[in-house]
């Protein structure tokens, strides 16, 4: 019986240590550097093992990606019972946003397809993605009830100020210190989120 369930268990084991390795890599490297050879050449795994988990470099990234907006969700859902009001909750999710980007580049690269983490499956195609879309949209919904359309033009803009600046702080953290970006973005975040009363 233990040895029945130990199967399950060390491929799960064999399957994060191949997620956690492809991130560590990149960590260090970028993602132009991580292959399913290096992968398996790290964990001393030929590469068809790693082909039995992931037949793809694109299955994997999608993993990876689908791995960042499940956390982003867990962490949106969280602010959704801790906070009643809307304002406070559309802030401190930007906030979470910021962190998370900030904390696991290697992984807000991935769900964005930035700095070589590109990944030929769309992005919009993520039902966990989806699931942070609608957290965030009904946020704005409760702040005034609008049309449909009027909500998907204010996530838009939402998104766009957020992720936005997030990239750009990226792109220029060698140029401007994050502590100086961060404090711009909690200003940007908090005029949006007053200018949806």
């Amino acid at each position: 019986m233990e040895t029945i369930e130990r199967k399950p268990r060390n491929r799960e084991q064999t399957r994060s240590g191949i997620v956690g390795t492809a991130k560590a890599i990149a960590r260090r490297e970028g993602w132009q550097a991580v292959s399913i050879r290096k992968i398996a050449d790290a964990i001393e795994y030929s590469a068809p093992i790693v082909y039995e988990y992931f037949d793809s470099k694109d299955v994997l990234l999608d993993e990876i990606r689908n791995e960042g907006f499940r956390h982003l969700y867990q962490e949106y859902d969280r602010i959704l019972k801790l906070y009643r009001d809307p304002e406070k909750r559309l802030y401190e999710i930007s906030l979470i946003q910021w962190e998370f980007a900030r904390q696991q580049p290697e992984i807000y690269q991935v769900m964005y397809n930035l700095d070589g983490a590109y990944c030929n499956m769309p992005v919009y195609e993520s039902e966990a993605m989806q699931a942070v879309s609608t957290i965030v949209s009904e946020i704005i919904f409760s702040f005034i009830p609008k049309s449909k359309e009027s909500i998907k033009r204010l996530y838009f803009e939402w998104w766009s100020v957020s992720h936005g600046m997030i990239m750009l702080s990226m792109l220029l953290k060698d140029q401007q210190p994050l502590d100086q970006s961060e404090q711009v973005y909690r200003e940007a975040m908090r005029r949006f989120v007053r200018g949806l009363r």
